[in-house]
């Protein structure tokens, strides 16, 4: 008998998370904060809004995460002159250091999760997952 499918990308997703976080003490991250780096890295005067949408997470948890990672000396914060809403966030060149090889890290981890699928097989898979998060969200994934 099958698994229903919702009980297959449950196993699936914590199949995949438990292989990418088992090491991430050796980045010095925690959950949630290479997404959070990663949209600082390309916005780096945003409001939390923003990075908690394009997170998929609250306001309240980025805040949590930008904390813990200005603690650990991998940005720098401060208020926008120009709009106290807004943040002016930079990351430092540890918290750069350890996003690039978080990334390297996750890349391997794909390479392991889409072994023995063909070119072909993979975009196909993609566009399904994309029209998948943009049924259930109502929101462009890109």
């Amino acid at each position: 008998m099958r698994l229903p499918f919702y009980m297959l990308m449950f196993k699936v997703f914590h199949a995949q998370r438990n292989r990418m976080r088992k090491d991430m003490s050796e980045y010095q991250l925690a959950p949630g904060q290479p997404k959070v780096l990663r949209y600082i890295s390309a916005h780096s005067e945003c409001m939390l809004k923003d990075i908690a949408e394009e997170c998929d997470v609250s306001a309240a948890t980025v805040s949590k995460i930008l904390n813990s990672l200005e603690e650990k000396k991998m940005l720098r914060r401060r208020i926008d002159p120009e709009n106290k809403r807004a943040y002016q966030l930079r990351i430092t060149e540890k918290g750069q250091n350890a996003l690039n090889s978080w990334n390297k890290h996750c890349m391997e981890v794909d390479q392991i999760s889409l072994k023995g699928f063909s070119e072909d097989e993979k975009e196909l898979f993609w566009s399904f997952l994309e029209r998948m998060y943009e049924n259930l969200t109502g929101k462009d994934v890109r």
